[in-house]
Formats: structure tokens, sequence, C-alpha cells
């Protein structure tokens, strides 16, 4: 898919407000529905449905140390905001796509955080669902959140490798083999010296005698002219 400037300010925004509704809508089912009440209520599944106030962060952890959460929720929100500007200027769908998911489950959990008890910054996110009613307790937040990290991290690995795939090369000259040089004439070293160390003298080149003109025949009757 072609990259489009306008991609991640149309994408972005719609996919993270169906993340923070859908989960805003999740929790407060939840709350409606198993208020009060202890253990698994439903089962879906490998997943299970187990209402939690978590105090902590994602999947329960930081469980009783305010002061950690408070910092984590700071730090989470500096997240929310780099992932926003970064979501508006995505030009790829899937980079804007987990651009979305990270700020919308930012965002889902960041509220629990502001709005519910025992305090601002403090306050106990609501999760609800668990996998085979063992493990970790999480909500929708928490899985828009990992999806949108895998796949945001799948994208810029993957742009990595395409960029360097297609990189220019450095350009190397080739070698053309040009015309043959003229071949060097040897040098006439000249007669060899005399035993009393004068040169000899130099011989001259014979050159072809003339051939002797050919003998006319004078007709008959006429002597023949030398």
């Amino acid at each position: 898919m072609n990259p489009h400037p306008h991609t991640g300010r149309l994408l972005f925004p719609l996919a993270a407000l169906m993340v923070i509704a859908a989960d805003q809508v999740s929790k407060a089912l939840a709350l409606a529905a198993w208020s009060g009440t202890s253990g698994p209520q439903a089962r879906l599944g490998p997943l299970r449905t187990l209402l939690v106030h978590n105090a902590g962060v994602a999947f329960g952890l930081g469980h009783g140390r305010p002061v950690l959460i408070s910092m984590i929720t700071l730090i989470g929100a500096v997240a929310t905001l780099a992932a926003v500007c970064a979501g508006l200027r995505a030009h790829r769908r899937s980079l804007a796509f987990g651009m979305a998911l990270i700020a919308g489950g930012s965002v889902g959990n960041g509220a629990d955080r502001v709005v519910r008890p025992p305090g601002p910054l403090r306050g106990a996110v609501v999760d609800w669902i668990t996998v085979a009613g063992r493990g970790p307790v999480f909500n929708l937040a928490d899985v828009a959140l990992v999806s949108g990290t895998l796949l945001t991290a799948a994208v810029l690995l993957c742009s990595a490798a395409l960029r360097r795939d297609v990189s220019p090369r450095p350009w190397v000259p080739h070698s053309t083999p040009g015309p043959a040089p003229d071949p060097i004439p040897a040098s006439d070293p000249g007669p060899a010296p005399a035993p009393g160390g004068s040169p000899a003298p130099r011989s001259r080149p014979r050159t072809p005698s003339a051939a002797p003109a050919p003998l006319r025949r004078s007709p008959p009757g006429r002597p023949a002219r030398w």
C-alpha cells in the first residue's frame, strides 16, 4: 500500500476513539453486571470474566506502591502524547493503526487512574478478563496496548529492512581496455667498437643495381642496334 500524507489524520483518531469507547463500555458493563461478586462469572472458550479493581499497572503489576503508580501514570501520559503525534504524522495505515491502539489503550487505562478511587493518578483500573481462570487479569485497553506495540515494532523493522535493501550502492567505475600502445621501436645500437677503441665504420646498405635494359630486336633487314 502506497503511503498517503493524510492517512494518519483520518485513520488514527477514528481507531483510537473506537479503542477508548470499547474499553470504557466493556468496563461499565462489567461493573454493572458483576460488581460486588467474587470468582469467575462467565466463560468464553479459554477466556473467563473476573472483575478486579487493579491498583497496580498493566496485568496487576506494582500493586501497593502508590508512588510508583503515579510515576508510571505520568510516563504513560507522555508516551500517549508521543503516540498521538506520531500517529497523526504517519503515512502508512499499519503504522497509524498501531499508534492508535497504543494511544487508545493508554487513554482507556489513564481515564481510570484519574476518575476512579482512591484518587487522581492513583485510581484503580477495572480489569475483567483472565485466561482459564489463571494468570493476570486484564482488560481491552491492555490488549490494545500489547497489540499496538507489537504491530508498530513489526512495521518499523520491516521498513528498516526495506530501506536497507533498496539503498543505492556506491558507484564503482569499470575499467575499459583502451587502445593498445604503439610498439616502441628498438634503438639501433650502432656498430660495435673496433679493438683499438674507435668505432667501426658504418657499412652502407646495399641498394639493388638496376637491371640491364633488354635488347631491342631490329626488324628483318636492319642491323641490330647495340
